[in-house]
């Protein structure tokens, strides 16, 4: 499986939001807010429990392993494509900016994390937050 950069996987939810707003919405999905960045952003479609806590595992890794990582740039998938629990599979990708000290990276961090979990994007399918610091984002992936 190829890894992607966190910008694509942002761009890529971006997209999907600008399409499903340019489109006026389709059965079921709606944004939380209107397209212009910072965010948060969601797609409004009903999640399951499990992917909820999927969801959950991957938010609080990124936002736990991103700032250990040089660079601060950092992408997850969870659970893992090909394992037994491998149904509802959520990938997410977090970076913070060039030249930022790790304090703000996690704080930061910790701020996206909770605006795509419960308090923003709780049960959504995808979400993405863009912080004058950091970026957060994350997509579901189609079982293999």
């Amino acid at each position: 499986m190829k890894k992607n950069s966190v910008h694509e996987f942002g761009t890529l939810v971006v997209v999907v939001l600008a399409i499903i707003t340019t489109a006026g919405g389709a059965d079921g999905v709606e944004e939380h807010t209107s397209l212009s960045l910072p965010g948060p952003y969601c797609i409004i479609e009903r999640a399951s429990d499990d992917y909820e806590a999927h969801k959950a595992h991957v938010l609080d890794e990124l936002a736990n392993v991103t700032p250990t990582i040089p660079g601060y740039s950092y992408s997850t998938t969870f659970p893992p494509p090909g394992s037994a629990a491998a149904h509802d599979v959520v990938h997410g990708a977090a970076d913070c900016i060039p030249g930022v000290g790790v304090s703000e990276c996690v704080g930061c961090l910790i701020g996206a994390k909770l605006s795509l979990g419960s308090q923003i994007c709780a049960y959504d399918l995808y979400g993405v937050v863009k912080l004058p610091l950091c970026s957060m984002n994350f997509v579901p992936v189609a079982a293999v």
